[in-house]
């Protein structure tokens, strides 16, 4: 009778102690979802309804520029330090690029960002927004007026009939709009960047800086 209560007590440890395990597991499961989750929103936070990604969507890192077409000093960035970005980071894989409209310098700057958007809906949002910066003009000298964007959208071999109805239609002002109120919500100037990983760790970098600096944080979030 001793041993059956013996057994009867070491059964009932036993389920306690599966039992605890199975719902320490299943905290466990909880507690990753929300990682992941907080870590999806953070993105989200930082991409706001921006650019397509630049890289593989499935990339460690993302960057995020938040610029404006008559930017100086993102033209300076562009020029300087982004194409060992895209060559080091986004072609090998580790990290993705996107662009997140701040037009604060002018009429200028919401026009050009509209049109990058009608380029997009023909598969050219890179395109387009590199013929910008390759293009850039005084800020508010026309540059960025309806004929030239029309002649950039040509000079790239879109459809002009779509390319044309969209942008009068102002179909992406919203978009833009949108982004600008996320971008504003983390940076007063541009360009400035957010660089964000899978785990939703942030740093954030202001100004056109070299591209040591963007190594250095790009490589402390692999």
């Amino acid at each position: 009778m001793v041993n059956t209560k013996k057994y009867l007590v070491a059964g009932v440890g036993i389920v306690i102690v599966v039992a605890i395990m199975v719902s320490f597991t299943s905290y466990l499961g909880q507690i990753e979802e929300i990682q992941k989750q907080d870590a999806s929103q953070s993105n989200e936070m930082a991409v706001g309804k921006g650019s397509p990604a630049l890289g593989l969507e499935t990339a460690t890192v993302t960057i995020v520029e938040m610029g404006d077409y008559q930017c100086e000093m993102c033209k300076r960035w562009y020029d300087n330090t982004r194409p060992m970005i895209i060559e080091n980071f986004v072609k090998t894989g580790k990290a993705n690029f996107v662009f997140l409209d701040l037009p604060i310098l002018g009429p200028d700057s919401g026009s050009a960002a509209n049109a990058t958007y009608c380029a997009a809906d023909q598969n050219r949002y890179w395109a387009y927004h590199e013929m910008l910066y390759d293009y850039q003009g005084h800020m508010n000298s026309g540059w960025a007026s309806v004929d030239r964007l029309h002649s950039f959208a040509f000079n790239l071999g879109l459809d002009m009939n779509e390319f044309e109805e969209c942008l009068s239609s102002g179909k992406y002002e919203m978009r833009v709009k949108f982004n600008a109120d996320k971008a504003r919500s983390v940076a007063s100037a541009t360009p400035t960047f957010l660089i964000v990983n899978t785990s939703g760790v942030q740093e954030k970098i202001v100004g056109a800086q070299p591209y040591a600096v963007f190594e250095r944080v790009i490589e402390s979030l692999l």
